[in-house]
This record gives C-alpha cells, sequence and structure tokens, in this order.
C-alpha cells in the first residue's frame, strides 16, 4: 500500500502526562556557577567550543558573497554563502595581525571579498588568502606563500529547519545526532519555510543560565505572571528529551488554581480577541481552548500553508516549549514560534545578551515581513517591550516578557550572595536540573 503524503511527515510525539519523573537527584545547585569567573572560563574551554551553536538563518544569505557577522562570548565569527552556493563559517579575524575583517556589527552584510581595513590583506569568499600588498617584503615569503596556513580560520557549519548551526571545535556527534530527538519532534512545523517577524537583543544584568532558568520551568506563573493564570496553565507537563527537553502549556484556558472557572477572566477575553473570537457567554475558560482547537480544524483544508492537519488538537491550542541544549528555548504554537536565545558576555559572568526572536509561518505569496535587529543595553531597557519591536506584539505577551527581564538583576545578586546556599528546585523545575546537570557534565570532564 502506498505512503500517502500526509503519512511521511513525522508527527510530534503527545506527552504521556501519566509516566514518572525520572530521578535527577535533589542535590542543590550552588550559586558559584552564575558569578565566578572561573567557571565562566571553563564553560567556555569545555562546553561552548565544543556543542553546536544557533547562528543565523540560511535566508540571511541568499546570495554569494552575502554575509551575516554573529558574536558569541569573546569570539565574532563570518558566515558567507560562497560561490558554489554553500554556506561557511569563519573566525572573523585576519591572520595577519589580528584586526577583525568585518566591522559592520552583528547582521547581515555584502562582501565581494574580505579585505581587512587594516593592511589590505585580502581573502575571497571562500576564505582562501589571495591578495597581500607589497608581498616582496616578506623574507618568510621568498619561497612561497603558504596560502593553506594564512586562510580564515574555518569553523564546521550546518543547517537544519532553516537555521545555520556551527561548532568551533570539530569532531564528535553531526548536528542532527547533537539535536536528536528534536527535529523528529518539530517536523510537523515546516520550521524551514518560516519567516523571521522581529528579532532584538537585550543586555540582561545576569548571567546567562539565570536567564535560561527562568524560561525553562512554569513553576513561576503564579508569583511572577498572576495574570497568566486567567489564559494558560501554569502546571506544565514536563518531559526529558536526552540533553534537551519541553514541556506543554495549555494555552487559552485558565490554570486549575485560578479562582474563577466559569467564565473567562479579562486576560484570557484578550487572547480570544486576539483569535478574532467572539466569546459565548456560556464559555467557560475550558471551552475557549476546545473552540480554538475546532476552528483550526475547520479549516484545516483551507488554510493549507498551516500544517493544520498533520497535528493533534492540543497542537493547535497549546504552546509547545523546547529547549535545546545549551542556549535556546522556543515557545512553539501552530502558527508562530515566540524565540529566545541566551549569550554570555564576553568577560563578565554577571551579564548576558537575551535573543528575542520571534517567527511566523507566512502564506508563501505574503511580503515578507520588515524588522531591524537592534541591541539595547542594559541602561536603556524599555519600560515595554512594545516600544522598541519592530512588530504589534499584544500587551498580555509583552507584559510576560518584560516581567521576567526585570526580576532578573535581583536573581542575579541573590545568585552571588555569601547568605544564598544554593538552588533548591522542585519536580515542576526538573528541566532546570537536567541542564544545569548536563552543563556541569562538560565543565567537569565529564562528556
Amino acid at each position: 500500500m502506498a505512503t500517502k503524503p500526509e503519512e511521511a511527515v513525522r508527527h510530534t510525539p503527545p506527552v504521556d502526562a501519566a509516566a514518572p519523573l525520572p530521578d535527577l537527584g535533589s542535590e542543590r545547585i550552588s550559586g558559584e556557577r552564575f558569578h565566578s569567573r572561573e567557571w565562566m572560563d571553563l564553560e567556555w574551554t569545555r562546553m561552548w567550543r565544543r556543542v553546536w551553536n544557533m547562528a543565523c538563518r540560511e535566508s540571511d544569505l541568499p546570495e554569494p558573497g552575502d554575509t551575516f557577522t554573529y558574536t558569541l562570548g569573546k569570539e565574532s565569527f563570518v558566515f558567507v554563502r560562497g560561490h558554489d552556493r554553500r554556506i561557511r563559517g569563519f573566525y572573523n579575524v585576519c591572520q595577519h595581525r589580528g584586526n577583525q575583517l568585518m566591522l559592520n556589527g552583528e547582521g547581515c552584510g555584502h562582501v565581494e571579498s574580505f579585505q581587512c581595513g587594516y593592511h589590505g590583506w585580502q581573502w575571497n569568499i571562500e576564505g582562501v588568502l589571495q591578495h597581500i600588498p607589497d608581498v616582496e617584503t616578506y623574507p618568510q615569503f621568498q619561497d612561497g606563500v603558504p596560502a593553506h596556513t594564512l586562510g580564515m580560520e574555518p569553523i564546521e557549519t550546518d543547517i537544519w529547519a532553516g537555521w545555520v548551526f556551527f561548532r568551533m571545535e570539530p569532531g564528535g556527534e553531526s548536528l542532527l545526532e547533537f539535536l536528536d530527538p528534536l527535529p523528529s519532534h518539530l517536523d510537523t512545523y515546516q520550521i524551514g519555510k518560516w519567516d523571521i517577524v522581529d528579532y532584538k537583543t537585550f543586555e540582561w544584568p545576569c548571567n546567562w543560565k539565570a536567564a535560561c532558568d527562568a524560561f525553562n520551568e512554569s513553576y513561576h506563573f503564579q508569583a511572577l505572571h498572576p495574570q497568566m493564570m486567567q489564559w494558560s496553565n501554569g502546571m506544565a507537563i514536563v518531559e526529558l528529551l536526552g540533553i534537551h527537553s519541553r514541556m506543554v502549556n495549555e494555552y487559552g484556558t485558565a490554570d486549575p488554581r485560578y479562582p474563577d472557572q466559569e467564565k473567562p477572566g479579562p486576560e484570557l477575553q484578550v487572547y480570544m480577541g486576539m483569535r478574532g473570537m467572539v466569546p459565548d457567554p456560556g464559555w467557560t475558560p475550558k471551552d475557549v481552548r476546545l473552540e480554538i482547537q475546532r476552528q483550526k480544524r475547520a479549516v484545516q483544508d483551507v488554510v493549507t500553508y498551516l500544517p493544520y492537519r498533520n497535528m493533534h488538537d492540543e497542537q493547535l491550542s497549546d504552546v509547545y516549549h523546547y529547549t535545546f541544549f545549551p542556549n535556546v528555548s522556543w515557545n512553539v504554537t501552530s502558527e508562530s514560534i515566540t524565540g529566545f536565545r541566551y549569550r554570555p558576555h564576553p568577560t563578565d559572568p554577571n551579564l548576558c545578551y537575551y535573543d528575542l526572536i520571534i517567527m511566523a509561518h507566512y502564506p508563501p505569496d505574503a511580503p515578507k515581513p520588515e524588522y531591524t535587529h537592534r541591541v539595547i543595553p542594559k541602561d536603556k531597557l524599555p519600560r515595554s517591550y512594545r516600544d522598541v519591536l519592530d512588530m504589534d506584539l499584544n500587551p498580555i505577551i509583552s507584559k510576560v516578557l518584560e516581567q521576567d527581564g526585570a526580576n532578573l538583576g535581583a536573581v542575579q545578586q541573590g545568585l552571588s550572595s555569601d547568605g544564598f546556599r544554593g538552588m533548591v528546585l522542585c519536580d515542576q523545575e526538573l528541566r532546570v536540573r537536567l541542564f544545569h546537570n548536563v552543563l556541569a557534565d562538560y565543565v567537569e570532564g565529564r562528556r
């Protein structure tokens, strides 16, 4: 029997809410790893250099010579599409005197060749040295220029779902092996076809791991985001996926701990308005979530650019939150992704860069969204993220992100306190513990 095209799609596995949680230990996690420069240095040499890191979209480099400059920690990298259409990655550094080759800051550019602005050494877009001014004045080159040792320093690159990943130290697992099983989980969403609709970077006064931890559990909803309990269930279903993890939060309904389970609260009504829903007077919060599923299922054969027909009902309403070790989290819905990437500061463990990257699935003939990437320093953080985003982010979503960001400075101060005896984690924070266990395996030489 022939396989129908829709049956060839790898469907997202449902989460078994009844499955017992694994035992990852219960010991405290020291605050030292959040503020120690020694720990920061070990993270760099033993973890960051060895893992696959997410950089840019393949679509950022459509033509030969198109570049993307990206910073991670103390390093700057440049990605470029070659004449052979292949995307390569290099350290952004001249092999003559160490000057950076691309000085355009982070983001897109275009070159015919890479030329150092200091002394004029030049490389082609495949990273091969092609010109040294006054080469005859180098006595060490009298027998010929050893171009193979003076090329731009490469990094390993690969692509998944339209994203360019890189690794500083070659060898070990392939990208797909490293990401497994996330590619099979996310195949349904067809993320390679999605577009970035906004991308902003915020300098936060905390360690990158404190930022990562904040988005790795929903235990904090009831205290930090009490308004969210009107339109989302903070009692997430948690699943560990090797070194990665996911949790599923019911959206479009009230948290079971919210006192009014009979009628939609004001924030849930706003949430419904975001989706163009006209509430029925008799609906309970549970009915709203089911109605979202019903409405999307009803148009699955009409709105064919969205993969509703390959999704189970929960994917049509709920948020599937995936964390890619070490530093990427995605709130995935059937139409969009609110993505978070946490980057270490080059020198200070008490600072980090938080990338807010929002993606959406547009009709094939729709115009591509326009946005401008900007870095917002810690002394200019906005009261409302809506003030700095190019897209019109709904206020109830913006408010959640603002609450997370505003809280992390106090978290960092507390983690650095002599009076802090270490993190105590519950089952709802199991993904936090997994993250720190894997990180410790890298830093302490077990991985």
